[in-house]
Order: structure tokens, then C-alpha cells, then sequence
């Protein structure tokens, strides 16, 4: 069985499931961003890389490119990874009959008045769209055409979830990072890692924290590029600003996640799976999670974590004082939120799935 796999760059898990696949009889070819950190890897793994380098949506070279590699060789499967390579793959494509897998990652952003999704995630020449969650996969099959036609067969609408392994994520024992940004040592921390904009409803966590129970006094950290300024706005005006620390981007976001006693990501809408709360929940740390897009599907309530409603700061607030009032229900919790993640989200059901799927579209049973 020959694939062809169409991506920009590579993250680990897909990385390693390619690599995996190619031990299942599966024979690859990577097309990536020749400067992305998987060639060196597919290439020590003796899967053939074409290096490409596509600048944008409708890039000629690269459709080009493409189309000369698909006359070179015959392929028995297609798999896409991002939206931009699927566009410039379908124009490459045209009288070549190979069926396509297009991967999806986040939830919405697909309009039928946008011709590019027509030649991406809406082309009908796609045998199947898998989803990294279930929330896309419901998003995909509840999308209509004027309010009354479906635009996916939810035969053809799969999840999978992204592989990951925890020794990726734990971390060796070393100096501790956050007190070298102005958190105090021996505080509680609620941490949160993500691109600082609106709709990750840092605001409302920001607000969380003035609503908790004052013999608590957690310090709240949040990691990534500020977005939108009204969150800084925000943390200023906190009446507990002096435990918020805004620290933009940080190299060691994920270290970081292993120093916090709460990873939190209270998102308010369109989120897929999220990596920080996976590096978090890898490395034992209890996870509150906004019911968002897949977020919640990380976490069995309860036992893995804590999910709340979307925009709820009161709601936030309650589900931190609950773990912060008992300090054997938060470690046990992040305990199983850690195993979750190794028998639940591994690369090896990632490349089982994977294989089943390739196998029932050409048939092989």
C-alpha cells in the first residue's frame, strides 16, 4: 500500500504514526516543509521525503510540483494534512483518480460562500474527512447548504485521535521555572498555555480568580502570544492583580505545565484538541476544561478532571476551589488524567485506527 502524505511541516504524532504505519506494510512518501523538524527523522526511518515549500493557498510552483510527482508514481491512498496543501493537492490533482484523506484539526471556519472550501474540505472527490476530535466530526456532519442540505455523509466523517506518548512530555527533574518569572515558590497555581485571544475565554478565567474562596489565594499564570490587548486590560484591573502573571510567550510553556496544580483551558468556542492540556494531563497535572469544541473529551468528569459551561468565570471558580480544597483528590485526579492520556490517546491506537481506515477504503477488509 502506497501513501502519499501532503503536510507544510509534521508534529510528533504524526510523525510517529507515519513511521509506525511503514512497519505495518504501509510504504510512504512525505511531502513537508524542508525545514520542518521531521525530515531528518522520516529520513533516518528510510521513508522517502520530497521537500516542498508552499506559500500560500494557490501556489503554482508547488501545484506543480505536486502533479509532476503524482505522473512520476502511482499512489493507492492520499493523505492531507492542512487545509493550504489540500487546496494546492486538488488543483494538482485533476484526472488523477487516488482517493484523499483530509485531516481536520479545529472546529468551524469553513463557509460554502468561500470558494477555497470548495476546493478543500467540501470537495466531494474526498473519500474521508478525519477529525482529531469528536466535536469537529459533529461540526462536519451537521453542516448544511442553505439550512437544508448535508454537505457529509457521516459514513465518510471519522475520529481519530491524535497519538502522543508520555515520555514526550515528562520532563527531567531540574530547577524549578516558575520562579524565575515572579511566581513566589509554595503558592497554589492555576495555569493556563495558549494563544492569549478572546475566544479562549481567558477573560473570564481572569475574572474566575476574583470569585474564589479567599483562604485559597492562588496565583493564576497565563503562557502564550497576547492576542487581543483587552486581556491585559483585564489582568491590570484584576482586584487581585498581584497574583496574575502575563508572561507572553515562553520556550518553557510546557516544562512550566509540570510546576502547576492546575492546568486550565476555559475556551469559549471552536476548540479542537488541545496540546497544552494533553502536555499538562501527560505529566500528572489535574485538568478544568471549558465544554468546548473537544477539549471535554480529554477528560472523564470527575475522575480526569473537571469540566464546566463556556463563559461561566462563577463556574470556573467553584471547580478551582473544589481542587484546591483537597490536596489528595487533586493529585489522584491528576494521576488519572496522566493515565488517561497513555491508554486512551497513544500513537499505537493512532496508527491502528489509521491502518483500519486506509484498509476499509481500498477494500482490503
Amino acid at each position: 500500500m502506497r501513501v502519499l502524505y501532503v503536510m507544510d511541516g509534521t508534529d510528533r504524532g504524526e510523525r510517529q504514526m507515519i513511521i509506525g504505519l511503514s512497519r505495518e506494510g504501509v510504504e510512504p512518501v512525505v511531502i513537508c516543509h524542508p525545514k520542518g523538524p521531521g525530515q531528518a527523522e522520516f529520513e533516518a526511518a528510510g521513508i522517502r521525503v520530497i521537500p516542498l515549500v508552499s506559500s500560500g493557498k494557490l501556489d503554482f510552483k508547488a501545484i506543480g510540483k505536486i502533479r509532476s510527482l503524482l505522473k512520476e508514481q502511482s499512489y493507492d491512498l492520499v493523505h492531507v494534512f492542512t487545509k493550504r496543501m489540500l487546496i494546492n493537492y486538488t488543483l494538482a490533482s485533476f484526472g488523477f483518480q487516488i482517493p484523499v484523506i483530509a485531516y481536520r484539526g479545529i472546529v468551524g471556519n469553513l463557509s460554502y460562500w468561500d470558494p477555497f472550501s470548495w476546493l478543500s474540505f467540501f470537495n466531494p472527490r474526498i473519500a474521508r474527512w478525519v477529525c482529531v476530535c469528536e466535536a469537529i466530526r459533529t461540526y462536519f456532519i451537521e453542516k448544511r447548504l442553505l439550512l437544508f442540505f448535508k454537505l457529509f455523509d457521516p459514513k465518510r466523517v471519522v475520529t481519530i485521535y491524535k497519538g502522543h506518548r508520555l515520555e514526550w512530555y515528562l520532563q527531567q527533574q531540574g530547577d524549578p521555572v516558575l520562579p524565575t518569572v515572579g511566581v513566589p515558590a509554595g503558592v497554589k497555581v492555576i495555569g493556563c498555555v495558549a494563544r492569549m485571544k478572546k475566544r479562549k475565554g481567558i477573560i473570564e478565567l481572569v475574572n474566575a480568580m476574583a470569585l474564589m474562596k479567599s483562604d485559597h489565594q492562588p496565583h493564576l499564570v497565563l503562557v502564550g502570544r497576547v492576542i487581543d490587548e483587552d486581556i491585559r486590560k483585564a489582568c491590570e484591573q484584576s482586584p487581585v492583580r498581584e497574583r496574575i502573571h502575563l508572561l507572553g510567550f515562553h520556550p518553557d510553556a510546557a516544562l512550566m505545565a509540570a510546576e502547576f496544580d492546575i492546568a486550565c483551558l476555559p475556551s469559549l468556542r471552536r476548540e479542537g484538541l488541545p496540546r497544552a492540556v494533553i502536555e499538562a494531563m501527560a505529566q500528572g497535572i489535574a485538568p478544568v476544561v471549558s465544554d468546548a469544541g473537544g477539549s471535554a473529551e480529554l477528560i472523564e468528569p470527575g475522575v480526569s478532571g473537571l469540566v464546566v459551561p463556556p463563559g461561566d468565570s462563577a463556574a470556573l471558580a467553584a471547580a478551582f476551589d473544589e481542587l484546591l480544597a483537597d490536596d489528595g483528590r487533586r493529585k489522584a485526579m491528576g494521576q488519572a488524567a496522566q493515565q488517561r492520556i497513555e491508554r486512551d490517546f497513544s500513537v499505537d491506537a493512532t496508527r491502528q485506527k489509521t491502518l483500519a481506515l486506509y484498509r476499509d477504503i481500498l477494500g482490503h477488509g
